[in-house]
């Protein structure tokens, strides 16, 4: 099977606990994360729409973005 390498930036605290709960039920962040790519790509074959539903019918600036950044880093930090 014929593989790509896709490398992007995250919060070290996410990816932490994004691995164990993925571990947790006997898969890898990698097998998670593809996932949730082709549900992406499936969903988008239809209606185009954002992941999960974030940000549907909403009018978000650059602002709120970075306003919902820093909020989950601040969860994080509450969490770790």
């Amino acid at each position: 099977m014929n593989t790509a390498v896709i490398n992007f930036k995250t919060n070290p605290q996410l990816k932490k606990i994004a691995q164990k709960k993925a571990s947790s039920l006997g898969l890898s962040l990698s097998n998670i994360l593809n996932n949730s790519l082709k549900d992406f790509v499936d969903s988008s074959n239809s209606k185009p729409k954002t992941p999960y539903g974030i940000f549907s019918n909403m009018k978000t600036t650059d602002a709120d973005i970075d306003e919902i950044i820093h909020s989950w880093d601040k969860a994080l930090d509450e969490i770790g």
